[in-house]
């Protein structure tokens, strides 16, 4: 009979054949538990707004959360609008006002700019800066 020569089997290849599987069901593993705590904070989300949510794949969870992310994103861009067209009438209001077109006197403007500002600075961060001999100025920065 012929004898069969075995080929030396090298560590490393038995290293991979062993770890390989076993470094696979780690990383599904993980996949999975931040699936499951996706769908826990998404099914929370959903069901504060109202949605029925029952039960739900993988690709379910994956699509709610990049709809709910993308509708987010529209919500805080709306609010940037409004931020920087509330910044624009006031800067325009500040313009009028100092251009003494308004009729109005120095104090009644600096109160009407001093209230209109803590709006903007509340909602941007951003800061009055006071120009000496002058009322407030708002600046954005």
């Amino acid at each position: 009979m012929a004898e069969t020569q075995q080929q030396p089997v090298s560590r490393t290849y038995q290293y991979r054949k062993v770890m390989k599987p076993m470094l696979e069901r780690k990383r599904r593993a993980r996949i999975n538990r931040c699936l499951d705590e996706l769908k826990e904070l998404m099914v929370t989300a959903l069901q504060s707004e109202g949605e029925n949510v029952s039960k739900l794949e993988k690709a379910d969870i994956l699509e709610l959360t990049v709809r709910h992310l993308q509708s987010l994103r529209r919500v805080e861009q709306g609010g940037n609008r409004y931020e920087e067209g509330w910044s624009a009438c006031l800067e325009q209001v500040t313009r009028f006002l100092r251009e003494g077109k308004a009729g109005v006197g120095p104090e009644e403007a600096v109160r009407l700019v001093r209230h209109l500002n803590p709006v903007v600075c509340h909602q941007s961060g951003a800061r009055m800066v006071v120009v000496e001999g002058e009322g407030p100025l708002w600046r954005p920065w």
